[in-house]
């Protein structure tokens, strides 16, 4: 599962250029929309800028949450919301405590439930708990209706509605302000007042009562305007800042939370506080990508349809479920439940994918990260396509294995169940020449400047197994029913032997994907092969190197480009070491650092001239 946009030089024959052109023009189309797009930059951003006149948003007229209808007041919308559709927004705001910003995501919420799911203006009945997740999803804060004057007036009638204003308060009038200062009320004119009746002191209690009424009116105003200003920054930067600034925030804000952590030792799920990571998979396109790819979506569908016997009657957790497919997959395969979980936009269209074809009774939807979401149950099955490039590109995993930890219960199986990450080395040294020394002649210019840093991304494309010159080796397997998040950042020797006189352009990795039964762990010995799987009673598949088209994946390979060539003779080996950690500040790229030294069988000299490097890369 990945969306990442790369730029590599094609390694095809001139035979190959038709399919490969046409290739990277179905996977340019994928990822050309931008998740922010050109309005919300331009009109939108100004809009936020512009909304200055509170009063002329209080003036317009607010809607229902539920249905169509408009009133008055916000009070007869509230009042409205509890007679006709059974939710008293106000008492329930109070009774569960719900701050300003939470009350802010209800409201859209609501909103956002009125426009999306038919039937909800027939509400006569909701409930909330106060748990819900979408009261902690910063997505909830952009209005859903453009001047929401509701958005503003909720405040004021907290204090109106639920306000005693009983009891004798005479001498001071204190308030606790959300900062946790104190504002008192100054010494009232009226306390020098003494009275000879009783129906003096009733005027005068009155008189007083109403005093402190309007004092806390007007700080709670004062307290909300402050907030509603604090609201539209937060939304603003939020949702219509440049990705630029989205990303310096999350930058900084990981950074902090990297030196704590740091400090007391504990692992960290990879966070992503601009939902950069889920909208990318909000719209068609990357999983049209992802679906046509056949060898992964047939790996799935394969091993859930031909082991219905462990599907039947089982309760399953799809993380990630994106467009439901393998949530259908599991349905018609005899599972009694299945628990979809996603945080992307996308659940909305696989929530119709799934009631088109008639499996709302088996599956149930929940938006949200698995992280912090609650279901209602323990699953005996996680099922989940969460592979990024290199295999651990994006980290995915991580949310997996927390997956697994809340929810599997004993003696249940992950699906897939093993990956493995190999190492080999390949003589194309295309990528070299289109992203190296392409600079040396730009239209008869030279640009060396533009050189600098170019071979340190990792390459991500397709290479031909006839380049391959070395023999490949495991860097990192990865049981997934024993593995823990801190095991995914790894450091493994390797050894490569050269197979013919040739040359080193590259190192490649790739992955392979298995499905057993049981959960239990594939021995190294074991390959991926159709005659292995079939051996051993095994599903998988490859993301290496293949002779035919129908056999490439969208993941394809990782290129590690060499700045020089290395030129081997058959029986020479190059032996060195593998590091791959999380980077720092955006825990879902990758740092790589390649040291290796050549050993060759026949040495033009002395002992010492093996060549040795140490070479840093990234996936970003």
């Amino acid at each position: 599962m990945s969306s990442r946009i790369l730029q590599a030089g094609s390694s095809s024959t001139s035979g190959d250029a038709a399919f490969n052109a046409r290739r990277q023009s179905t996977i340019s189309q994928a990822y050309t929309q931008s998740e922010y797009s050109e309005s919300e930059f331009g009109e939108q951003d100004n809009r936020w800028d512009d909304w200055e006149d509170e009063e002329g948003m209080a003036d317009a007229d607010p809607k229902c949450l539920f249905c169509a209808e408009i009133f008055p007041s916000a009070r007869e919308v509230f009042t409205h919301c509890t007679a006709a559709h059974g939710f008293d927004f106000l008492r329930a705001r109070q009774q569960l405590n719900l701050d300003f910003y939470q009350s802010i995501r209800l409201i859209n919420y609501l909103r956002k439930q009125a426009q999306d799911v038919e039937g909800f203006d027939q509400t006569q009945a909701w409930s909330l708990e106060g748990k819900e997740p979408f009261l902690g999803d910063d997505e909830y804060l952009r209005p859903v209706i453009e001047d929401d004057s509701l958005l503003y007036a909720f405040e004021d009638l907290d204090v109106e509605d639920y306000s005693s204003g009983e009891g004798d308060h005479a001498h001071e009038t204190s308030i606790l302000m959300p900062q946790g200062e104190i504002k008192k009320m100054q010494r009232s004119a009226y306390d020098d007042i003494e009275t000879t009746t009783e129906l003096e002191a009733q005027l005068l209690k009155q008189l007083r009562q109403a005093e402190e009424r309007l004092f806390a009116i007007e700080v709670q105003l004062h307290n909300t305007e402050t907030q509603f200003q604090e609201y539209r920054v937060r939304v603003k930067e939020s949702f219509f800042d440049t990705l630029e600034d989205a990303t310096s925030r999350s930058v900084v804000s990981q950074s902090y939370q990297d030196a704590e952590d740091r400090e007391s030792g504990t692992v960290v799920v990879p966070q992503d506080e601009g939902n950069y990571y889920f909208n990318s998979y909000a719209n068609s396109d990357i999983h049209q990508q992802m679906l046509n790819d056949r060898v992964r979506t047939e790996g799935y569908r394969d091993f859930i349809y031909e082991n219905k016997d462990i599907f039947k009657g089982k309760t399953v957790l799809d993380v990630g479920c994106g467009t439901g497919i393998l949530s259908m997959f599991a349905a018609r395969a005899g599972a009694t439940k299945v628990l979809s979980v996603d945080n992307s936009d996308i659940i909305e269209k696989a929530r119709k994918n799934i009631e088109e074809n008639g499996l709302q009774d088996v599956i149930t939807l929940y938006r949200g990260r698995i992280e912090e979401i609650k279901l209602p149950c323990k699953v005996d099955i996680i099922i989940s396509e969460w592979m990024g490039y290199f295999l651990l590109y994006e980290a995915m995993l991580d949310s997996v294995l927390v997956a697994r930890d809340r929810f599997l219960a004993p003696g249940g199986i992950l699906a897939p169940s093993q990956t493995r990450i190999l190492f080999t080395a390949s003589s194309d040294e295309s990528f070299l020449n289109d992203s190296l020394y392409y600079w040396n002649d730009v239209y008869g210019f030279k640009m060396s400047t533009m050189k600098e840093g170019v071979l340190q991304e990792a390459v991500v494309d397709f290479i031909s197994p006839e380049t391959i010159v070395t023999n490949t080796v495991t860097i990192k397997d990865l049981p997934h029913q024993t593995i823990t998040v801190a095991g995914l950042d790894f450091v493994s020797d390797f050894e490569l032997e050269m197979q013919r006189d040739d040359q080193v352009a590259a190192f490649v990795g790739y992955f392979d994907t298995w499905f057993t039964r049981d959960g239990k762990d594939v021995p190294l010995d074991v390959g991926i092969s159709k005659e292995e799987l079939k051996k051993h009673n095994m599903n998988g598949f490859t993301t290496g190197p293949v002779y035919t088209r129908s056999e490439e994946t969208h993941w394809k390979q990782t290129m590690f480009v060499l700045e020089r060539p290395i030129e081997m003779k058959k029986g020479d080996k190059i032996k060195g070491t593998f590091y791959c950690t999380k980077n720092t500040r955006n825990p879902r790229a990758l740092d790589l650092r390649i040291v290796y030294e050549v050993l060759r069988v026949e040495k033009a000299g002395g002992e010492g001239e093996n060549e040795k490097a140490d070479l840093t890369f990234y996936l970003r």
